[in-house]
């Protein structure tokens, strides 16, 4: 008998929990993906100051901006707050309502020398005022592009002191440097997103099981080779409220859903093969995996003539919406949407069809929908339009 009475209790606890538990929520908060913008139409604060109601039409979450007072924050310039005053008082006046997510603008391009103290000493106070003007402008974060848009401080092989310092040594000062560079980020500008738009993701040839000394030797051959070291010093220095967001630039090409699941186990698994293992809770939890998106790619606009250059009218809108749809839907976040051969804010050259195209993809990721065409038979298409042309 007490046999049973124990196994009445048991089911009565298993299989009636709505007895005691507590009422389940109505609604479910939506997963915030978010959608920013950047290209060649890059705006300043004076732009937005002015334009900002007519922007946030457009169908993003925040976007990617330059300051006047300077970009290049990796340049060993003697700068003053004074140049950063206009932007300043622009960031301070602009009246953000739909655009929630906004980063400021760093490159990276540099003369700098790593083991120069005097020039960090520069760097850090130009980075500060670039951070300063982020958290004017209540933007989430920073954008650092790394691409050296001029000299390479990332390309170990034209270091200053290559001939009488080691990759090691070198890897190890960087390391110091990043650092460096996210302190002075974070004294003026807390708990910032660190957007970048490529981080670990680049190096994909070097995560993968291998002679932890034959990877190096390849890395010290690599025109980034530094930018690991890097990238492992700020997450030595960054603060817990500090998010790094990978943002996989070789995203701009995929043709297909898989390689966005496949980028996103590279960069939140296969990446740790250059990060230090002292640093792999830090890395899993405080970076994320983000992914890109190229207009003129998906429009045939650049100059040569790529696959979206033989697509229809009516096929290219379909290659981005796909894009858009996976991207978001593969991301932990964000994803950045890049452009060259057209400007959003001045509805210069818009390609027909793209805006469409965006909010066609969010509203079914937002509805838990599936996208209702298949994308293969439009890149066959297009595909065999470009072998026969080369004919």
């Amino acid at each position: 008998m007490r046999s049973h009475t124990i196994l009445a209790a048991l089911a009565a606890f298993c299989f009636a929990p709505w007895v005691w538990s507590a009422e389940p929520p109505k609604t479910v908060p939506a997963l915030e993906k978010k959608l920013i913008e950047y290209g060649w139409d890059v705006p300043t604060p004076a732009f937005i100051r002015l334009h900002i109601h007519e922007m946030e039409q457009r169908p993003f979450d925040g976007l990617i901006f330059r300051l006047k007072g300077g970009t290049n924050v990796l340049e060993p310039a003697e700068w003053t707050e004074s140049q950063f005053a206009e932007d300043f008082d622009n960031l301070a006046n602009t009246p953000w309502e739909k655009f929630t997510d906004n980063f400021v603008s760093m490159l990276a391009a540099s003369k700098q020398d790593w083991f120069d103290d005097a020039h960090w000493s520069l760097i850090e106070k130009n980075t500060a005022l670039v951070a300063k003007a982020g958290r004017i402008g209540k933007c989430v974060g920073i954008c650092f592009d790394p691409e050296p848009y001029g000299n390479n401080p990332w390309d170990y092989r034209i270091t200053a002191h290559k001939d009488t310092k080691t990759f090691a040594e070198y890897q190890a000062k960087v390391r110091e440097r990043g650092a460096q560079f996210i302190r002075a980020i974070e004294r003026e500008f807390p708990n910032p997103k660190i957007l970048t738009f490529y981080q670990i993701a680049l190096f994909r040839q070097f995560c993968v099981p291998m002679d932890p000394e034959e990877r190096m030797k390849k890395l010290a051959e690599h025109d980034y080779a530094l930018y690991p070291a890097f990238l492992n010093g700020i997450l030595d220095a960054a603060g817990p409220g500090v998010v790094l967001i990978d943002g996989n630039e070789n995203a701009y090409y995929y043709e297909e859903a898989a390689p966005y699941f496949a980028a996103y186990h590279l960069m939140t698994q296969r990446a740790k093969y250059l990060i230090d293992p002292a640093l792999w809770n830090s890395y899993r939890t405080q970076v994320q995996a983000g992914q890109a998106l190229y207009i003129d790619q998906y429009f045939g606009l650049r100059t040569e003539k790529v696959l979206g250059y033989y697509m229809t009218p009516e096929e290219r809108p379909k290659w981005f919406e796909h894009n858009v749809y996976w991207s978001l839907f593969s991301s932990d976040q964000y994803v950045w949407c890049y452009s060259e051969r057209m400007n959003w804010w001045t509805n210069t050259d818009v390609p027909p069809g793209a805006e469409q195209a965006i909010r066609a993809a969010r509203e079914k990721l937002q509805a838990g929908q599936e996208l209702d065409f298949d994308l293969k038979p439009l890149v066959q298409a297009a595909s065999e339009r470009r072998a026969a042309a080369k004919e």
